[in-house]
């Protein structure tokens, strides 16, 4: 394995602690909302219908798709072996959802949240990183 891969595949890990951070952030908010009052961006995020689905918070399958990356990465690194099949198929699937609920927070709740912001960016540096790596 190349070196720039290797430097990929260490940026597609810090970018999925990024994203395991901000998930389990809005994870813990969800939580606490409940007991406070929404008044900030991301308060009234983890209230709206549209980030549950069948009343379990959308944020929850973030935190798992993180762990999962982080998982087959430190596998990989004792097997040397990465399953880029599930990887690239996992990001196709999480590119499509970060498009689908950065157009409800923006157009249909008309509202920014940041940490809704730092999971798409966490999603868009991963995916950049993959491509990094298919490239070298």
């Amino acid at each position: 394995m190349h070196d720039s891969a290797i430097f990929s595949l260490i940026a597609l890990g810090g970018a999925a602690l990024f994203g395991l951070q901000g998930a389990l952030s809005l994870a813990v908010r969800h939580h606490q909302v409940r007991e406070h009052h929404p008044f900030s961006a991301c308060n009234k995020v983890a209230l709206a219908k549209e980030a549950q689905i069948a009343k379990i918070p959308v944020v929850y399958g973030a935190v798992i798709f993180y762990g999962l990356v982080l998982a087959q990465l430190l596998r990989g690194i004792y097997l040397e072996e990465i399953q880029l099949y599930w990887l690239n198929s996992a990001m196709v699937a999480v590119l499509l959802v970060t498009c689908y609920y950065a157009y409800i927070m923006f157009f249909k709740l008309r509202i920014v949240c940041m940490g809704c912001l730092r999971i798409y960016l966490a999603n868009l540096l991963m995916a950049a990183a993959l491509s990094a790596y298919h490239l070298y």
